[in-house]
């Protein structure tokens, strides 16, 4: 019984699908013909609409006399805000002999002890220190306080 209760919804179904189906084909065939003329009607008084304006300001920017001055049309200024560019810093590059543990540990006590602005940047076996002050006196007290730990340093100015 179940199965025929499902055939006969089935059934119905598609009989309702196909009558809708057959009254939207006449629907949709009967309204084009009259759609069809009105749109072109319209569409044509539109277009005739829009030739008289073209037409009119064609019309009036003919009339117009010659002015006594020219706009410098092609003539463009550009500003870009900008950041000025920073002048560049100058800081110091310490260059020491040994870079074993303890040497690299009596530099950053003495460096921060100094209270000096510093990075180490270690590359495998050597290893680079910056130093940001522009204090002359202050550098050369820093290497005569690593050579009292038998570090020998040199230092070159860097531009950053």
């Amino acid at each position: 019984m179940g199965k025929n209760t499902l055939l006969a919804v089935v059934l119905l179904l598609l009989i309702l699908v196909g009558v809708s189906g057959v009254y939207l084909y006449k629907f949709a065939n009967s309204d084009t013909a009259s759609l069809s003329n009105d749109t072109t009607t319209t569409y044509q008084s539109k277009e005739n609409l829009t030739k008289e304006q073209q037409t009119s300001w064609v019309k009036d920017l003919a009339g117009l006399g010659k002015k006594e001055y020219v706009l410098p049309v092609n003539e463009i200024f550009i500003h870009y805000k900008r950041k000025n560019k920073e002048p560049q810093k100058t800081a110091y590059q310490l260059f020491i002999d040994k870079n074993d543990v303890y040497s690299m540990f009596c530099l950053t006590q003495t460096l921060k002890d100094s209270n000096v602005d510093f990075t180490i940047i270690k590359d495998g076996v050597k290893s680079q220190i910056f130093l940001n002050t522009q204090d002359s006196e202050l550098l050369q007290k820093i290497i005569l306080k690593l050579r009292k730990y038998d570090i020998d340093t040199s230092v070159t100015e860097v531009k950053i």
